[in-house]
Formats: C-alpha cells, sequence, structure tokens
C-alpha cells in the first residue's frame, strides 16, 4: 500500500496547524457511526440494512466508511493549491509530476472530483461497476459522497466512466494522485471495517437519508472544538499504528459530539391519554385512542379533520407520539403555516414533552426569525448554537437546517417545502423530517402552489417511511382525498397508484387512516363534537366606493356594532383583511373612543392592535398582552376591542364575545368563528369567563361579517380584497350568507357541505341571476382557475422529482426543468417579504434604532463588527414588508453595512433611512412616505 502522504492538508482555517485529509477522513466516518447508532433504532437500521442486502453490522460499517470517503476528492491539484504555501510544499517534494502545477489552475470543486475518483475507484474495491452509471453502484456512491456540499453533481457519461482522470483536468493525471486517493480508501476500509458491498444500486430514500447523514457528520467533524485536540503532533508519521489510534480516539469521541450538537433521540413514554394530559378525552380523543393503537404498525397517514377548539393539538401530540414509537422514531415534528403559529405550538409542545417524556430532548423552533425569541437560549437542555466551528459548520448550526434535525422541532410548512425543492441541502430538511413523527396543521391554509408542493413533500415522506398526521378545520374532499394519496403513491408505489381511483369521503369531524405499508385506507370514523353548537353568521351590507361619513361605510358599521361594547362591555375581535385597512380601522376607533372619553363617558374599552408590520419586539409584546387578556387563563378585561389581521385567526388560543371580520371565503369565516366564545363548554356548564360575559352577547356565538356590495346591492369585493382572496369565492361566500340569513349554522354539522360548497363551480345554492352578475362571477372563476393551474405548473416545473422518479441519478434532487432561485423560493414561500429596519439619522453621523437617539445601530459604519447579542438587538426592531415594497429600490440594497451583509442572519435586511420632518420621522419606500408610528408602519402618501 502506498504510504498517505501527510501533507495533503484537508482542513486549514481557523486552526493553529493544517489538518490532514486521512485525519479528517477519519473523524467524518467516526462521526458518521455514532449518528447512525443515535438516528435510527434497531428496526429502522435493520430496515435499511435488508433494502440493501447487507447485515446490519456490515451496513453500519459501510455508512462510515462511505462518510469518511467524502472529501477524497481533496486529494488533487485543484484542491491542494487552495492554500499556496502548502501546494508549492507538496510540488517540492517531488512526488507529484510537474503536471499538477498546470492543473491546479482548473475551476473543479473538490465534491465533484470525489463523485469522479470514486466513480472509478470503488470498482476495484468491489462495488458493482458498469459503463453505464444508472447501472453503476460504484458511480451512485460517488454521486452520493459528491453531493456532501449540497448539491450532486450530474452523472457521468459512459466514455466519462471509463476514464475519468482524461476528462476533468484537476483531478491530478500523475500517478502519485491516484495511488494516493487508493491508499485513502484502502485505510478508510480497513479502519471501518467495511469489506461488504451492496450488490444493486440503493433507492433514492435510502440514498437520501445516508446523504443527509454524511452532511451531519462531516459538519459535526469539521468543529474546530473537535479538531483542534486531536491534531496530530507535528512531524507525526501517517503510520498504520498512528492511523489507528487516531480512529480509536475519534470512536470513543463520537458519541458525545453528537450528543452535545443536540442529535438525540426523544424517548415517549407509552401512556394513556389521561396521563399524558391534565383532562379526560372528548370525542375525538377518544375515538383514536380506543381505535388507532389497532391500525398502527409501522409508517402511514392520520388525516383529522375537526372545528376549531375541539382538541386537535393534543390528539395530534398523542397520535404521534404513539406512531413514532411504533415506527422506531425518537422525535415529533409540528409544520405550522406562520411564524406567530410556530411560537405559540412551541410553548404548547413544551409542555407535552415535560409530561410524556422519558429523559430530555432537544426543542427547537425554526423560523426565519426563531432566534429572536426571548426564550430561545433555553428552549433545548443542549444549546449547540453555541458550538464554535469552522467555515459552513459555523453558518448551518446558525440557520433553520440545524433546527430540522432536533428530535423536536416546530417550524413553518415553508422549512419542509424546501425539502422538495431543488435548493441546496434540500436532502439535510428530508433527512431532518425522516427522524421524527410529522404533524402539518392546518392544511386548509395552503394555496395551490404550497398545496401541490406539499403533494411531492408527502411522496417523498411516504417513500422515507415517515409517519404523518394531517390536522385541518376546514378542508374539501378532494383536497382530503388528494393528501392521502399522494402518501400511499410514495409508501407503495403501485397500490397508491390504484387507491388514487378509489373514491372516499372524509367525516367531519373525524378521522381516517392510511396504512403505508398495504395501501389500505380504514373506514372514515365520523365523532361527535363535543363543542357541537349553532353559529350565526350575520351579514351585515356594507358599502364601497362612499365616504367615511356615510352611514354604511364600513368603519361607520363597526363603530356601530361596537356600540354595545362602549355601554354594556364585552370582548370583541374585528379582523381587517389588510394591514393598511387594520391600521386605519384602529386609528378610527382610537379617535371615536377619545371623543366618547371627552363626552364624559367612563370605563371605556381597551383597545388593542395586532398585525404583522409591527417590530418584531414590539409585535412580540402585542401578542403577549393579547394572549393574557384573552387567554383561556387570562385576566379578561370587562371591557375590550382587537383590531387584528388574519394571524389572530389560527393557532391562537383566544376567546371572545363576539367577532367582526371583513367578508372571506367561508373556510376562513369558520375558522375566525372558533375564537368566539371559543372557552365556554355548554355540555359541561362551565365557562371561565361566564362573570365577564356581556348582558348584551347573543345566545348563540355570532360572526358578523361586513359585506361590501355596490350601489345596487351586489356583492362589490375592494381591490384590496381581491388582491388577498379570489373574488369568486368573495361572491360565492356572499351569496351563502344571503341563503343562510337568519338561520343557523350546525358546527360542526354544516362546515364539510359549506366548504365544499363554495368551492364547487357547480353550487345551485348561489342562485345568482342571470345576466351580468352571472357573467362577472364565470370571469372571477375563470381568473381563479387560471391562476391555480399556473401555480400547479409553477410548482410542477420547479420541484424536485417525487422518489420513483429519480433512480439511481441523484442529480435529479438538485435539479428541475425550471431553476429554482433563491428569489423564488422567497417569493413564493415566504409570501414575498423583505424585512426592514428603520434607522434613524441624529445629526453629524449619528445613527440610531430609536427616534429618541438612545439605541446606536449595531454593525453601522465601515469598521463595526456585528457580534450575537448585536444582532439580536438589531432583531427586535426589524418589520415585515411585501417584497415588492423594496424592489426598485438600490438605495436601500446600497444602504445595508457590511457587518450586515458578513452575518448569515441579517445579510438580508434592508436599513429604512428616516429622517426629521417638521415634527414627524419620514422614510421611503416604493408605495411612497412611510412613519412608524403607535399602528406600526403605516403608508402616508402613495
Amino acid at each position: 500500500m502506498c504510504e498517505i502522504d501527510c501533507c495533503l492538508w484537508g482542513k486549514d482555517s481557523g486552526l493553529p496547524a493544517p489538518y490532514s485529509v486521512v485525519c479528517h477522513l477519519i473523524d467524518t466516518a467516526a462521526v458518521a457511526g455514532a449518528l447512525w447508532d443515535v438516528w435510527f433504532d434497531e428496526a429502522v437500521r435493520g430496515r435499511l440494512a435488508a433494502e440493501i442486502r447487507l447485515s446490519v453490522a456490515e451496513m453500519r460499517a459501510a455508512v462510515c466508511f462511505w462518510a469518511g470517503l467524502h472529501d477524497v476528492g481533496k486529494i488533487s491539484p485543484s484542491f491542494q493549491v487552495k492554500v499556496r504555501s502548502l501546494f508549492d510544499r507538496l510540488l517540492a517534494s517531488g512526488r507529484y509530476g510537474e503536471a499538477a502545477a498546470g492543473e491546479s489552475g482548473m475551476p473543479l470543486h473538490h465534491s465533484e472530483v470525489t463523485h469522479w475518483v470514486l466513480a472509478e475507484l470503488l470498482a476495484d474495491f468491489g462495488y458493482p461497476h458498469s459503463n453505464r452509471a444508472r447501472k453503476s453502484v460504484a458511480h451512485q456512491i460517488g454521486q452520493l459522497l459528491g453531493g456532501h456540499h449540497g448539491r450532486f453533481w450530474a452523472k457521468l457519461t459512459n466514455e466519462e466512466l471509463v476514464a475519468p482522470r482524461l476528462h476533468r483536468l484537476g483531478m491530478g493525471s500523475g500517478d502519485e494522485w491516484r495511488q494516493q486517493c487508493r491508499a485513502h480508501v484502502e485505510v478508510l476500509q480497513r479502519l471501518t471495517g467495511a469489506r461488504s458491498a451492496p450488490e444493486a444500486p440503493i433507492s433514492s430514500s435510502v440514498a437520501v437519508l445516508l446523504a443527509g447523514l454524511v452532511i451531519v457528520a462531516d459538519w459535526l467533524a469539521s468543529q474546530e472544538s473537535f479538531i483542534v485536540p486531536r491534531m496530530p503532533a507535528p512531524g507525526r508519521a501517517a503510520s498504520s499504528k498512528d492511523l489507528e489510534e487516531h480512529w480509536s480516539s475519534a470512536v470513543r469521541e463520537a458519541p458525545g459530539v453528537v450528543e452535545r450538537a443536540g442529535l438525540g433521540r426523544a424517548q415517549f413514554q407509552d401512556m394513556h391519554f389521561g396521563e399524558m394530559f391534565d383532562f379526560a378525552p372528548n370525542s375525538l380523543q377518544s375515538s383514536l385512542v380506543e381505535y388507532l393503537p389497532g391500525l398502527v404498525d409501522g409508517a402511514g397517514l392520520l388525516l383529522v379533520t375537526a372545528p376549531p377548539g375541539d382538541g386537535k393539538t393534543e390528539a395530534a401530540w398523542w397520535s404521534a407520539s404513539l406512531m413514532a414509537r411504533r415506527c422506531g422514531l425518537g422525535g415529533v415534528g409540528f409544520a405550522m403555516p406562520t411564524m406567530a403559529t410556530v411560537d405559540a405550538m412551541h410553548r404548547r409542545v413544551a409542555g407535552f414533552a415535560e409530561r410524556s417524556l422519558a429523559g430530555t430532548a432537544a426543542l427547537t423552533r425554526v423560523h426565519g426569525m426563531s432566534w429572536l425569541s426571548s426564550d430561545a437560549d433555553g428552549e433545548a437542555p443542549i444549546d449547540a448554537s453555541r458550538i464554535i466551528a469552522t467555515g459552513e459548520a459555523s453558518r448551518w448550526l446558525q440557520t433553520s437546517l440545524r433546527g430540522l434535525l432536533a428530535p423536536l422541532s416546530v417550524f413553518t410548512i415553508d422549512q419542509a417545502l424546501t425539502g422538495v425543492l431543488p435548493v441546496r441541502y434540500n436532502v439535510l430538511r428530508l433527512l431532518g423530517l425522516s427522524g421524527k413523527a410529522l404533524v402539518i396543521d392546518e392544511a386548509h391554509a395552503y394555496g395551490p402552489w404550497m398545496h401541490e408542493l406539499l403533494l411531492v413533500l408527502l411522496k417523498w415522506l411516504g417513500a422515507l417511511r415517515v409517519p404523518v398526521v394531517v390536522l385541518s378545520a376546514t378542508l374539501t374532499g378532494a383536497s382530503a382525498r388528494s393528501l392521502v394519496d399522494a402518501y400511499l403513491q410514495g409508501s407503495c408505489p403501485k397500490k397508491g397508484r390504484e387507491r388514487a381511483t378509489a373514491r372516499w369521503e372524509p367525516c367531519y369531524p373525524g378521522w381516517v387512516y392510511a396504512d403505508g405499508a398495504s395501501g389500505e385506507i380504514s373506514e372514515p370514523r365520523a365523532v361527535e363534537s363535543d363543542r357541537a353548537r349553532s353559529l350565526r353568521l350575520v351579514r351585515e351590507p356594507v358599502r364601497t366606493g362612499v365616504q367615511t361619513t356615510h352611514a354604511d361605510h364600513r368603519l361607520a358599521v363597526i363603530r356601530k356594532r361596537l356600540r354595545a361594547v362602549v355601554d354594556g362591555g364585552g370582548c370583541v375581535l374585528v379582523i381587517c383583511t389588510t394591514v393598511a385597512e387594520a391600521q386605519e380601522t384602529w386609528e378610527f376607533l382610537d379617535t371615536w373612543l377619545g371623543e366618547e372619553r371627552e363626552r364624559g363617558a367612563e370605563s371605556l374599552p381597551e383597545l388593542h392592535l395586532l398585525h404583522a408590520r409591527f417590530r418584531a419586539g414590539d409585535r412580540a409584546k402585542r401578542t403577549a398582552a393579547c394572549e393574557s387578556a384573552f387567554g383561556k387563563a387570562g385576566r379578561r378585561p370587562r371591557s375590550a376591542i382587537l383590531v387584528g389581521t388574519q394571524i389572530v385567526e389560527q393557532s391562537f388560543d383566544l376567546d371572545f364575545d363576539l367577532i367582526i371580520t371583513d367578508l372571506a371565503p367561508v373556510a376562513l369565516l369558520l375558522q375566525r368563528s372558533g375564537r368566539c366564545v371559543r372557552h365556554r363548554d355548554d355540555r359541561a356548564g362551565v365557562d371561565p369567563h361566564a362573570d365577564r360575559r356581556p348582558p348584551w352577547m347573543p345566545a348563540d356565538p355570532t360572526v358578523v361579517v361586513l359585506d361590501p356590495e355596490d350601489a345596487s346591492g351586489k356583492c362589490d369585493p375592494p381591490a384590496a380584497w381581491r388582491a388577498v382572496y379570489h373574488a369568486d369565492l368573495l361572491n360565492a361566500t356572499s351569496a351563502l350568507l344571503r341563503q343562510y340569513e337568519g338561520r343557523p349554522v350546525a358546527v360542526p354539522g354544516d362546515v364539510q357541505t359549506l366548504v365544499d360548497a363554495v368551492y364547487d363551480h357547480s353550487f345551485s345554492a348561489l342562485r345568482l341571476s342571470a345576466g351580468a352578475e352571472q357573467e362577472r362571477h364565470e370571469a372571477w372563476h375563470a381568473e381563479r382557475l387560471a391562476e391555480e393551474a399556473a401555480d400547479k405548473h409553477l410548482a410542477a416545473m420547479v420541484h424536485i422529482r417525487p422518489p420513483s422518479d429519480v433512480g439511481t441519478d441523484l442529480h435529479r434532487l438538485s435539479t428541475a426543468s425550471t431553476p429554482v432561485g433563491r428569489e423564488l423560493v422567497t417569493t413564493r414561500l415566504g409570501a414575498d417579504s423583505a424585512r426592514v429596519v428603520c434607522v434613524y439619522e441624529q445629526g453629524s453621523g449619528h445613527w440610531t434604532l430609536d427616534e429618541a437617539g438612545s439605541l446606536e445601530v449595531p454593525g453601522w459604519g465601515a469598521k463595526k463588527r456585528l457580534n450575537r447579542d448585536m444582532a439580536k438587538l438589531l432583531a427586535r426592531f426589524v418589520i415585515p414588508v411585501p417584497g415588492r415594497w423594496v424592489r426598485g429600490r438600490p438605495e436601500l440594497h446600497d444602504a445595508v453595512p457590511e457587518s450586515w451583509r458578513a452575518n448569515a442572519s441579517t445579510r438580508d435586511w434592508l436599513p429604512l433611512v428616516m429622517r426629521r420632518q417638521a415634527d414627524e420621522w419620514l422614510g421611503e419606500l416604493a408605495p411612497g412616505r412611510v412613519q412608524y408610528g403607535p399602528s406600526g408602519l403605516r403608508v402616508l402618501s402613495g
């Protein structure tokens, strides 16, 4: 065997001396073994090993061997030249030939060299090889390991497979480069004991898990805290004894590295529902407790549909913990629609975990601003974010990617959906989801684009044997069937396709279970809601195109409805379609209440405002105040009004005596109704807020819907509303409200019928008159269908292929028919949002975060540096705005300080310059002048 050359360096940045390639390869192999032991339980390890026809011991050895090979591509002139002094030392040895100097200028990434080298070299170590990439196990392993930087390289052609080094200058054409690569492979094979190779190509689902595990092992092994104490003494040779000692040391230390990273397993206790929670199960929960254990014998999908407030979250936690135990998984993840819902759910999951886990497990929340949360530093027993690492590892540990790998995690749905887009490290997201039972909450909240991506994700989750719980308060039957069928197409493709032709109807409320192994769907099981009630959807016409002084103007009607609150107390929620309307409504009511105060009125209602366009710190305080006032254990003021946007309709456990809302699709109106008299249990005769209910409150929970009309009395949604909701759904809902006028809505009895009806174009109950009104509705309907078709088509163009179509070519995980840029992901999954920070010019080059001039802007100035505490302070002043507000305004982007650009968390934040004009601080965005005040960031002029 060729002697290992320790002058071939693998790590250098931030280290006291270069770290040899062979040491890093050994380290990564050892860490991969520790990850294998922790990430998968015995049953899962057995299943994965059996799939590639190896024993469990052989599979573990192979995983260590492959992970160690990930950086063999660094044994190339194109990489070694990155540190010129070290490369010159190599050339001076005379071992690497004169051609190496010429090849060093080739723009070849070392991960691509890994792919090409191993596609040829592994054939010499017993791996099945073919001159066709799709049949070559050696090529597939090379391609898998070449993807350790997050993207997989294109498969080699027949000619390239025969002689890779002839087709890629920069790999090293001299014999010494080839011999060193071979020697490193031999050392790793000997140390890991990986003598057995797969007989056939690995399935795409197993390849995804292995690729993700290699990435994590590489990053953990790249930490300075791990490398520095293990650096060989100067002059130490890479003898067999030296390498065996290094391997033994790495094997001993690797489990601790994994544990300190917070990548352990959650131990779910087998508990009765009553033990897990402090109350007896309701009808929905009891049904699951009684029947679900008899159905779960591995991975599957559970679909639960029930009205808001029916205990779906507790049902999901109990079911997910059951499914995780049965599948041998060590975690649970909750996917939520928004950052606000993630924060709210995070607190609940922490409580569930405390009661139902044996031991401890890391719990993370994952969204763009999660690290800002006040309790973020204490949300896991081990704070992995404080691990000091180099290069990519350091950046990764501060981003959302690491958070998904925690055994317990709560995250926005986009974090999961990005796993099926051809973006960098998508396999790492899929690995994070694979280690746990996944709960997808608020499934009804996703539009066509996200629904299409969700179908692809479910196919991958099915193939990865991930148990899934889908929760929805209002979901059409067609949507429900599509989710179940997608999962089955991934878990058992043949049976899944057969099931896709079968029609079944979900029960509401109720649940259905699809078995991932057999493809069988249980009989949908209906349950009786313990919160069955009559709901009043009261249509309140408001005139469009009239002055605010008009009696039928939206604001005037709201004021009229709130008169009872001023006179008799009570808590009312007013939901507005846009932030601008919420600000206008709050300012109108604030002025009105001020006038009432001047007239001598006493005990006026508190007035709250909650929407997304506040500074992050201000929004957190407002959210906490609302939960403190209107939550189940809140102080419950005698009289209060909360003006908000759609953010209050999901996952906030708030209770109001009356809801006034702008017109929205009926599914959302029903969702919002769950915040009306939410905490009253009529059957049990319990109302924790009985002593605070106002005398004017209707007997039935009531939602007043502001229905916009033109002068002729026809539904006329304002343009701003049509930009948020499809006009035909608003029109259909308006017609439905007219039909139900004076009649109660049975919840949950009428819910599924109403939701399906509005989305069904043949909805005969619309009774739209012939002529212009019908033509207008048809035009709106055609417009919606066109937009949805465009969204679905775009999603189909950009998502990765489902597992059945990937085959052995892993490059398909990194490509799509249409390139996916960062802007597309941001605008589609991030709702086209940007983030700005108001910076106030105080004069003499002094800039602050506040109007008073007391808080200096962190990192402002050419030589300023941004540390963690400074970034956290800055984050409390971030304001989300529509992306269109900052596009085409280079002055915003040019003003970003270098210290912000250098920080992964702050690099996309834009400073919004605020200058004093008269007595006001004003800035400029695309819509016009803006000002920050009590109502948040608002536009003053167009």
